[in-house]
């Protein structure tokens, strides 16, 4: 909306409020070979600049791997030389956050971040560690819910408290789950529940609240969306029976439409002007609406991915449901263009690179198809432990996939490194 402006004044003015704009809202990364926080650089799932390998087992194109203590199925940021994680001891009732060196897997610190406080999950295959680390270069940000209260704890990179703040109530449904995303100078989070929700941003550097925009008091668990639509920046949410936008600097409401479900979990996707959103209760729908006339439904289906985020690519969107169907659809117009069984079951995200999608199965295998309208393709399937609950983390030619496995009836999480070649000892 701010472009027009800028083309009319003169050139240096211009350039010192592009500059001003830089330094307001920085990049999160210096490079292309990051996954700062959830959904990946830009926010929708899309691997940047990347050629990571098509397949890989426990014997091959694995770099190095790395135990994990506990359970979690948040996924890993990467930063630097530095992957972050979250974890929970589910017998002690203790939550943590993890720092692995990216170049080797070496764990560099271990910090225990709360004890007790929290009921026990209500549905199998639940943890007590869903939401996902965002790193900025300078600190780790960790989201918990903890004695009904969501809290935010920044840690240097050395895991040194450097903040810990409480931003609201929060009543657990069936856990929290949604992941902070970075935004400018603040980070973003979301905390639908069904006392009354909110969205807030915090200030990065000193954990102070720069804005808080209450939501209806309905439980859903999606992340914020920053992303462009319909020509500006905008925090897309659905759930909570509504599809709604604000700005993402202030909070502000800029639309809402009663267009989605209650309970939603993956996070929005756009193309132009177009937001896609879809939720499994108490219907399947998944719903196109245009962001400039958002009353308006484009097009709906009753198909229902609830818990994996969809993608759009291309002119087309693409979606792995919670059962295991693969679809493509022209986001303009809703037309399918191909439907395919992909797996058995999904939890994990799909994400996107170099024109294929990688999509985890909650049974530990990564299916690898093409990200194209002209039929489904299949290019590899591979397995990797036996359950597969967190996204994978992209980033250049590498894979930073989180998968556990069962044996003698202990369950073991690790961390793998997936590369064309092993580095040197």
């Amino acid at each position: 909306m701010t472009q027009p402006i800028i083309e009319s004044l003169p050139a240096k003015i211009a350039a010192l409020l592009i500059l001003a704009g830089l330094l307001i809202f920085p990049r999160t990364s210096s490079a292309d070979q990051d996954w700062p926080h959830w959904r990946g650089p830009n926010g929708n799932g899309i691997a940047v600049s990347s050629n990571p390998p098509l397949k890989w087992d426990e014997s091959s194109n694995i770099i190095w791997k790395s135990s994990i203590p506990g359970r979690g199925h948040s996924s890993p940021a990467v930063v630097g030389k530095r992957i972050f994680l979250t974890t929970a001891d589910e017998k002690k009732k203790e939550q943590f956050a993890l720092c692995y060196s990216r170049e080797n897997g070496k764990l560099l610190w271990n910090r225990k971040l709360y004890e007790g406080g929290w009921d026990s999950p209500s549905m199998a295959g639940r943890s007590w560690a869903n939401s996902s680390p965002a790193c900025d270069g300078e600190r780790v940000y960790l989201v918990f819910s903890h004695k009904g209260k969501l809290i935010v704890s920044a840690l240097d990179l050395e895991g040194k408290e450097a903040w810990k703040k409480t931003v609201g109530d929060f009543v657990s449904h069936h856990g929290y789950s949604a992941s902070p995303v970075i935004y400018g100078s603040t980070l973003v989070i979301s905390a639908d529940h069904k006392k009354g929700g909110y969205l807030a941003a915090l200030d990065r550097k000193t954990g102070d609240l720069r804005w808080k925009t209450m939501r209806p008091p309905e439980p859903s668990y999606v992340a914020p969306a920053i992303l462009t639509v319909a020509g500006r920046k905008q925090l897309v949410i659905s759930g909570c029976n509504l599809f709604a936008s604000y700005d993402p600097g202030t909070g502000k409401e800029l639309w809402a439409s009663k267009t989605t479900t209650t309970e939603c979990v993956g996070t929005v996707v756009a193309s132009g002007d177009l937001v896609f959103a879809s939720g499994g209760y108490p219907k399947n729908l998944t719903v196109c609406v245009n962001a400039r006339n958002p009353e308006k439904v484009v097009w709906k289906k009753p198909i229902r991915t609830y818990v994996p985020c969809m993608l759009t690519f291309e002119g087309h969107l693409y979606t792995v449901t919670d059962r295991g169907i693969g679809y493509c659809w022209e986001v303009s117009t809703g037309e399918e263009k191909w439907k395919a069984r992909i797996g058995k079951s999904f939890i994990a995200s799909p994400i996107i690179s170099g024109g294929r999608i990688y999509a985890s199965s909650d049974k530990g295998t990564t299916h690898v198809f093409s990200a194209s309208p002209e039929g489904f393709k299949r290019l590899a399937t591979n397995p990797l432990g036996t359950e597969i609950y967190a996204t994978p983390s992209i980033c250049g030619d590498r894979i930073y996939l989180r998968s556990a496995s069962r044996a003698g009836g202990k369950r073991a999480e690790t961390l793998y490194c997936i590369g064309s070649s092993r580095l040197e000892k």
